[in-house]
């Protein structure tokens, strides 16, 4: 057996060879910044396409240097799910690092994410092509395969990822949001990724995923109802509904596209119950409204204003042709305050004027809005923000403005005013006169569109408050089934049946609560067991 126990040694010594390679793949990526103890985006960005080089790296030695050996890739399969489980050898400890693999999981789906909206801006240009079919089928045909192959890459690192609960609360997230503005580049392209999801993990680990795709599915049925509802839904003497249907031609002058969504199946978006719609909109919801409740009797419709879209026409005095804004509702209605007028004495509107005019009772998303659309990227600043701590403007100017010069006698540049980055409630704010742009289209992305800590935060407490539920159905599942217990017995099937890591300390307190509520009990006279109460 000398050969063999050498054999042994080198893979023992593989093994170590990955996972402490794998462990600095990781631990360099999860790096703080260094300005402050936030995370390292662009070095979290590089984690799993290095985590994807690693491991055919890994393949690439098994296949050629080990030959394909069964005991080798076992070792393969096990040091990838020590490194994006967080249970290398550094990470034994209980340390922030070691997290059942939540923050690879997380990644992982970003990744996704982030790769199927970039297809849209790589699928772009082949468009132009159409004149030259057989390119054009080429190219589709290479966007098939690398999509093909992309989503199997993911798989094989999906497959050894722990935290699956994690990876799917994140992509459902993300995958809403992708559905619901329109970037989600192929139907064809998110199905097929989410059929490989249901082939591995089942269909109740999809079943809401599919839910989207059948809402949104469906919302173009209803949308399609509507349409030949509202076109003959005219003002004749015969209809009862005519008197509300004699709109004005403004109102007549707006189109309205509505997705009804299951409630179950979507993440909980933030309501504004008072928000103040404009006139066209609030005649085309109430129409809307009676078509729907006519149609489906029973059914509650609530308004999701938060995911809504909108296109703005507006005419500026330095473009020629009007522009077309494409922006959400909340920052619709701002732009509708400066419809007539920049306020009753032209200075502009603060805060609380527009809290009230629109109806947006959180300040710190009206804060967002007002900031997107006076602070953003050139090209969108529509409004015009006005500091209420800005130095007065000089009525005169001094004697080295007029020659241009400074004190040496060379020219000096001008400077740009400075302008605050937040949004004091005393500074006032304008339509902006100045506003030119070559686009015809401009879209001026919200704040809220991109991730916040705290929606990372309440997506992660979403996952371990529904992981709770799961080890409690575990518990009693077992105990029907046993009657009659030992602990360590217990733990042991429960750890089995949950497709989470879990530690037992977690599941000895789910148990003292089933206890508390009377599902169970111990035995008298034998503590280490448990009894099941009927």
């Amino acid at each position: 057996p000398r050969p063999s126990s050498a054999l042994d040694h080198l893979r023992i010594a593989f093994g170590e060879y990955g996972r402490l390679r794998g462990s600095e793949i990781v631990k360099q990526g999860l790096s703080k910044g260094s300005s402050n103890n936030a995370p390292n985006k662009e070095m979290e960005k590089k984690i799993i396409p290095d985590l994807l080089a690693f491991k055919n790296h890994l393949n690439s030695l098994h296949a050629v240097a080990f030959r394909n050996d069964d005991s080798f890739g076992a070792m393969v399969r096990s040091v990838l799910e020590d490194v994006l489980n967080g249970a290398t050898a550094t990470n034994n400890k209980s340390n922030d690092d070691s997290d059942g693999g939540r923050r690879i999981a997380e990644l992982l789906a970003k990744h996704v994410d982030a790769r199927f909206k970039d297809a849209k801006a790589q699928a772009a240009p082949t468009a132009s092509s159409s004149s030259v079919p057989r390119a054009s089928l080429l190219v589709s045909a290479i966007a098939a395969d690398a999509s093909e192959s992309f989503q199997s890459e993911i798989l094989s690192l999906f497959r050894h990822v722990h935290s699956k609960d994690v990876f799917e609360a994140f992509y459902k997230r993300d995958l809403a949001k992708r559905l619901l503005t329109g970037r989600a580049v192929s139907t064809d392209m998110e199905r097929s990724f989410l059929s490989k999801l249901k082939a591995e993990c089942g269909a109740g680990y999809t079943s809401k995923m599919e839910g989207m795709f059948k809402d949104m599915e469906l919302s173009r049925d209803i949308m399609g109802s509507y349409t030949a509802y509202a076109s003959s839904w005219t003002a004749t003497s015969g209809s009862p509904n005519a008197a509300a249907d004699v709109l004005s031609p403004s109102v007549k002058a707006v189109d309205m596209d509505v997705q009804v969504l299951t409630t179950g199946y979507w993440p909980v978006y933030p309501k504004y119950p008072n928000i103040i719609l404009p006139s066209e909109l609030l005649a085309l919801r109430t129409k809307f409204e009676t078509y729907y409740n006519d149609k489906y009797q029973g059914r509650r419709i609530a308004w999701q204003y938060s995911l809504g879209n909108c296109i703005v026409k507006a005419t500026f005095p330095k473009s020629p042709a009007p522009k077309e804004l494409i922006v959400n509702v909340c920052q619709s209605l701002v732009l509708l305050c400066f419809r007539h007028d920049d306020g009753d004495d032209g200075l502009g509107l603060t805060l609380d004027e527009i809290l009230k005019r629109t109806g947006i009772e959180d300040r710190s998303e009206l804060e967002r809005v007002l900031q997107s659309l006076s602070m953003g990227r050139d090209g969108t600043r529509v409004l015009k923000k006005v500091d209420y701590d800005s130095p007065p403007t000089k009525t005169g100017p001094s004697p080295k403005a007029a020659t241009g010069k400074d004190g040496n006698g060379s020219p000096r540049k001008a400077k740009k005013p400075r302008v605050r980055r937040n949004v004091d409630p005393q500074d006032r704010f304008l339509f902006n006169a100045l506003f030119s742009s070559n686009q015809r289209r401009i879209r001026i992305t919200n704040i809220t569109m991109k991730e916040t800590s705290e929606e990372r935060t309440k997506t992660h407490e979403t996952v371990s408050k529904d992981r709770l539920y799961f080890i409690d159905a575990a518990v009693v599942r077992i105990m029907k089934a046993r009657k009659t217990i030992d602990h360590r017995m217990l733990i042991g099937e429960v750890l089995a049946q949950l497709k989470f890591p879990a530690a037992s300390a977690d599941i000895k307190k789910r148990i003292e609560s089933l206890i508390e509520r009377e599902y169970m009990e111990r035995v008298e006279g034998d503590i280490s067991k448990y009894k099941y109460l009927a």
